[in-house]
């Protein structure tokens, strides 16, 4: 459907002045010269990325999440006493479930989560198996990079630089020292792996119905299914004694509305742009066309 707006208008003139029509071409071709990057578009594309701003911010953001890493390894570890002193029922009643698990099988299940979290953030290669959207390959691997660098962004700086949570597997007291002891173990807060992973299932899904809009209502299925990644390496992150359930519900939170917002803000601005054309009217009278839409 078509939302835009559009206002039309003649110029009208009966003279025998201008009863042949070359003047109104002549002059329709000057208005398209001097209009010609704001007439009706051919749509090449479905967005409208500006290379001079996006590929900077695009660089700026991926520098900015590696300083932020840094800052990250240089948090202070938990000496004997932090460790010892921590009680699984300071821990509110939704999460705790996270440190009464067994511990049989946690260094399988971070295994799985791993390779889930790469295989996932990879996936997005495959939307240039859609004809339409190869053509637009550059607009699109941009978007996706610009998504994770955002994403990244706000689990650096909102998450454990920010926030100083223990993973569950610090309270198991039949699990070894040293790993307790180790760096990161206060960066529970909150999932990287479920972010990023539902930043790209979520923006695979916003890109394919934003190139393939006649899909209507059947685009909700998309997003359904792109929740499918984030809660199972989320599950298995939970199971992996990495992460309490509120870490996992906010990165999944946090990753999707990266990878449907980051996409679907130049769409906004390539929608509301406003187009000017002038053409030749010639019926009883004759005469110039004038249309805008916006």
């Amino acid at each position: 459907m078509n939302n835009s707006l559009s206002f039309q208008f003649t110029i009208i003139n009966n003279s025998k002045i201008f009863e042949e029509d070359t003047f109104f071409i002549i002059l329709t071709i000057l208005f398209t010269k001097i209009y010609g990057q704001d007439s009706i578009p051919v749509h090449k594309n479905v967005y409208n990325l500006n290379y001079k701003i996006e590929i900077p911010l695009t660089v700026g953001l991926f520098a900015l999440n590696y300083y932020g890493f840094g800052q990250i390894n240089q948090k202070s570890t938990l000496d004997t006493i932090q460790i010892t002193s921590l009680n699984k029922n300071d821990i509110w009643a939704f999460d705790r479930r996270a440190v009464e698990q067994s511990t049989s099988s946690y260094k399988q299940a971070q295994k799985v989560s791993d390779w889930g979290a790469g295989i996932t953030v990879l996936a997005p290669a495959l939307l240039l198996l859609d004809k339409d959207i190869r053509r637009n390959w550059l607009d699109v691997s941009l978007l996706y990079f610009e998504t994770q660098a955002i994403n990244s962004n706000l689990y650096t700086w909102y998450g454990p630089v920010l926030h100083t949570r223990v993973r569950p597997f610090v309270y198991y007291e039949e699990l070894p020292f040293d790993e307790k002891s180790e760096s990161g173990t206060t960066d529970s807060f909150f999932s990287g792996h479920t972010s990023w992973t539902a930043g790209a299932s979520f923006f695979m899904a916003k890109v394919y119905s934003d190139f393939h809009p006649k899909l209507g209502g059947k685009k909700w299925w998309l997003f359904a299914a792109a929740l499918f990644p984030p809660v199972f390496v989320g599950y298995h992150r939970y199971l992996g004694l990495k992460h309490f359930p509120t870490d996992i519900i906010v990165g999944t939170a946090i990753g999707a509305a990266s990878g449907i917002l980051t996409p679907h803000i130049p769409k906004i601005k390539k929608n509301k742009k406003t187009t000017i054309s002038i053409s030749p009217y010639s019926r009883q009278y004759s005469g110039l066309a004038f249309r805008m839409k916006f």
